[in-house]
């Protein structure tokens, strides 16, 4: 699968999160019901699908009409496309972006507290 996530454009990613949140195999008319605000016609979801198949993101099933299942996971292409803005806009440090998000106001007070928090256990974690 490496690569695969680098290709995975927004508006794939949007008919992902369709397939992550069902937690089954969908047919493209389900897939396109839960699309309904993008406005989008049976034929640009069937199209997105087939892109998504093409890169090995999302299989399909052949039940009397097509089903289709995601073969990448959410987690793993989160972790990707952060690691990619770290990368991109921050050289690799995760500080600098988390810094650039407490100077640009983008953190609230209970950001910061469960921020706090998730590495205070981390920390705690890593000394046992």
């Amino acid at each position: 699968m490496p690569g695969t996530e680098e290709k995975i454009t927004d508006a794939e990613l949007e008919v992902l999160r369709v397939l992550w949140a069902a937690g089954e195999p969908c047919t493209v008319g389900q897939v396109k019901s839960a699309l309904a605000d993008q406005s989008w016609n049976g034929e640009t979801v069937k199209t997105l699908l087939r892109r998504l198949c093409q890169k090995g993101a999302v299989a399909q099933e052949k039940r009397g009409v097509y089903y289709y299942r995601p073969l990448v996971d959410q987690k793993t292409l989160g972790r990707y496309r952060t690691q990619r803005v770290i990368d991109k806009l921050y050289a690799g440090s995760a500080r600098s972006m988390v810094a650039a998000l407490v100077e640009h106001h983008q953190l609230g007070s209970q950001d910061v507290e469960d921020l706090h928090n998730m590495f205070q256990e981390l920390w705690n974690r890593k000394e046992e």
